[in-house]
């Protein structure tokens, strides 16, 4: 037994809230959990060495704020620096600009409108003196230049609205990153319902063909325990994995068959109709992201009939 040191950095204002769960990969079984410290220092002891999987959980976040794969090593304490992404936690209020003073842009009016009213009592043919035309071009100007004010200081240059903005690119943001998120988690979950069809068909095939050696079996099953095993790694290394998976999966099959060459009811069963086009499948996979994953995946769920989570569930 030995002792794990997990040091969390990047947004410290969180850590108190903080949950850090170790779990086993393959059967998502939780082995340890712990709160960090308020500097992010997180301590597991016994803890036996191996491959696990550390996920850091936040009460107002519906998915993990981290996860991760790492491996506790069998000689010696093991310690694990982490960082995660404050943006996940940013949900900024939009920034209140202060209002504008309008009072002297409505003084200059209000003074503008005193200085022309004694100037709108002229009678028929009485005579446009040069002071009275200057007050008027005086105030006419004052007027232009408190509406120009008033449109600098009620809207903006270009009429955009900066704080709005702010905003907008945040929650773009934060909405880019949940698709990222759920698209992984909707691809991982795929990846297992698959890799459980995949281990019942071949399992299937091998009743039906009466294989009893354990060495095979275990030998054939471990090939399928590899694509188990990778179901949280990026697409594009899954697909290689899936595709490496495929041929040697269709060699063992074909092996199997060529010992039942003489079994046409075995040879032409639905076992061995359903894990061919699986192995195709595997074979054919050419995704490198996590949309063209989901679609690849919908595609596999079509041809099996929609029944990949019917079958680990035992229906």
């Amino acid at each position: 037994m030995n002792n794990l040191t997990l040091d969390i950095q990047g947004f410290a204002a969180v850590n108190r809230d903080l949950v850090v769960e170790l779990r086993e990969p393959i059967s998502n079984t939780l082995v340890k959990q712990a709160k960090p410290f308020l500097d992010g220092t997180t301590q597991i002891s016994q803890v036996p060495p191996g491959s696990y999987e550390i996920t850091v959980l936040h009460p107002n976040l519906t998915l993990p704020v981290l996860r991760r794969p790492i491996r506790v090593l069998p000689v010696g304490d093991t310690r694990v620096t982490v960082l995660i992404d404050p943006s996940k936690f940013r949900n900024t209020p939009i920034e209140d600009i202060p209002d504008a003073n309008l009072d002297p842009v409505r003084a200059r009016a209000d003074s503008v409108a005193e200085t022309v009213l004694p100037l709108g009592s002229k009678m028929p043919g009485e005579a446009i003196r040069a002071d009275d035309w200057n007050t008027v071009v005086s105030s006419l100007r004052d007027l232009a230049l408190a509406v120009s004010e008033l449109t600098r200081l009620v809207t903006p240059v270009g009429h955009n609205h900066p704080e709005l903005e702010k905003k907008i690119d945040e929650i773009t943001q934060n909405f880019d990153s949940l698709v990222t998120t759920l698209s992984a988690a909707m691809a991982e979950l795929q990846r297992q319902i698959q890799a459980g069809r995949l281990h019942q068909q071949v399992s299937d095939v091998l009743d039906a063909a009466g294989v009893a050696d354990a060495s095979r079996r275990k030998e054939i099953f471990d090939t399928v325990g590899e694509l188990e095993q990778s179901t949280t790694t990026d697409p594009s290394t899954f697909a290689r994995k899936a595709r490496e998976v495929g041929v040697v999966l269709a060699t063992q099959l074909d092996k199997i068959k060529e010992d039942k060459a003489s079994d046409s009811t075995f040879l032409a069963s639905d076992a061995v109709k359903a894990a061919d086009q699986t192995v195709d499948l595997l074979r054919g996979t050419r995704t490198s992201t996590y949309a063209s994953e989901i679609e690849n995946n919908r595609k596999a769920d079509r041809l099996a009939g929609g029944a990949g989570l019917l079958t680990l569930i035992g229906r």
